[in-house]
Order: structure tokens, then sequence, then C-alpha cells
């Protein structure tokens, strides 16, 4: 039987594509580098921030390529803690606590450069309460010794809170006398956040890049206004920027 050769003939088409207007976008240029810690911060007995990272910063080290266009865009990711406690009584009418975390980071020692800021506060919180309350309460007023005085150094053998109410100013014909600690008012607060946020940072020529992210307690921290951090990582990612101007816009 005689066969027949079919001849096949393959055709490729290849369509030019429209121009459009240019569009800015990010490129990534595959390199990495992260540094943080599992501690936790967490919330104890009475609503005391305890543990946490002790360190405050992280050092991470990146190379970065050759060009224009290269950019750090670097990401500190912390759960952060807050604690205030105020307090008034029958002395003390008025009380409050202000306390917060600010982030800040540098690329080789510096902040220059760093958009949209090199430093951002994660948390912040002031606390406030007063009252007039406890003046109008006569279960509230000063409790009065029996104990004369002249100054307040008089009643220190009767406890730390005690004082001489002495108006006319006469030696000897002062009362020590203590407020009643009983009438009081008291508020606290603990809370526990995850934040992160990107920094990015236009780099020069390839080389080592050293970045340090770092925070600390802003306010009035004391006693009664603690801050904590941790778990917390930072991540750094060379990407490569390309648009009209060559420039990043905020």
């Amino acid at each position: 039987m005689k066969m027949k050769k079919l001849a096949c003939t393959l055709a490729f088409a290849i369509a030019t594509p429209m121009l459009i207007a240019p569009v800015s976008f990010a490129q990534s240029s595959g390199n990495f580098s992260a540094s943080g810690s599992s501690t936790a911060c967490t919330i104890g007995s009475g609503g005391v921030l305890s543990a946490g990272i002790t360190a405050s910063s992280f050092t991470a080290n990146i190379s970065t390529s050759n060009g224009s266009g290269t950019t750090l865009v670097i990401r500190p990711s912390l759960v952060t803690g807050l604690f205030t406690d105020t307090k008034i009584n029958a002395s003390v009418s008025t009380a409050s606590a202000d306390v917060g975390i600010q982030v800040c980071v540098k690329v080789d020692g510096s902040d220059a450069g760093i958009l949209p800021a090199p430093c951002i506060t994660y948390d912040e919180r002031f606390q406030q309460i007063s009252s007039q309350l406890f003046s109008q309460l006569a279960a509230c007023q000063l409790v009065t010794s029996t104990i004369a005085c002249s100054v307040n150094t008089d009643c220190a053998g009767l406890g730390s809170n005690y004082i001489c109410n002495n108006p006319t100013g006469i030696a000897g014909q002062g009362l020590c006398v203590v407020p009643n600690l009983l009438c009081n008012f008291e508020l606290i607060l603990s809370t526990l956040s995850a934040h992160s946020f990107d920094f990015v940072v236009p780099v020069g020529i390839g080389k080592p890049h050293t970045i340090v992210t770092s925070w600390k307690t802003t306010g009035n921290p004391n006693s009664n206004a603690i801050s904590c951090v941790g778990p917390g990582i930072v991540t750094v990612t060379q990407v490569k920027v390309f648009n009209n101007s060559g420039s990043l816009s905020f």
C-alpha cells in the first residue's frame, strides 16, 4: 500500500505590544535580612508588665547591589505593652501618668533620608483622674491625733503619712494629722498591642549596610507608668525602584 507524505507548516505570529504610559513599580532583588527575639512581654498580677526584651535595639546587616534605584524597605514589627496606674485620695485630688514607645531606624549610623520619618510612635497613653468628691465627704477628712507638734518631723513616730497641722505657727500648738487613706479611687490600665511599619531608605552604590532599629520609652516613665516590648523582629528587603523621576514620593 502506498502512503502519501503530508507536509506540515507551523506559522508563528509575533505581535508588537502597544506602548502605554509608564508606571512606577518596585522589583525585588532577592536580598533579605532579619533580626529579632521571641522573648514575650506579659501582663501579670495586678496588671503589671513583666518579661519583655531587655535589649533596646535590633541590628541587621545587608549587602546591596550596584546601580541606581537601590532601596531598602525596613519593617520593625513589635508587640508593645503599656502600664499606667493613677490614684487619688483625700489629700491628692488629681493624678496623671504619661508613657509611650517610640521606634527609630538608622542606616550606617545615620537617620538621613529615611522616609517618611526616622522615628515613629507605636504607642502612647496619657491617663488622668481627678475628683473633688473626697473633700466633700466628712468620712474622708483628716484624722486628728492627740499628739501635739510644731513641725512635720514631730509626727514621724506615728507613721510616714502624718503631718503637723499647725495653722498658728506657734511652737507646740499644732496636732499630728493623717489623711483617711480608705478614701481613694484608683485606675489601672494595661495594654498589649502588635505593630509594624515600613521605613523606606534609598541607599547609594552597592556595599554592606548596617541597619539598627531601636526603641525607647517616651512620656514620663516611673513606677506608675511602664512600657514593655517583645516579641519583635525587624526585616530588611532590598528592592529596585523604577519610575520616571527616579525618586520616591511622600
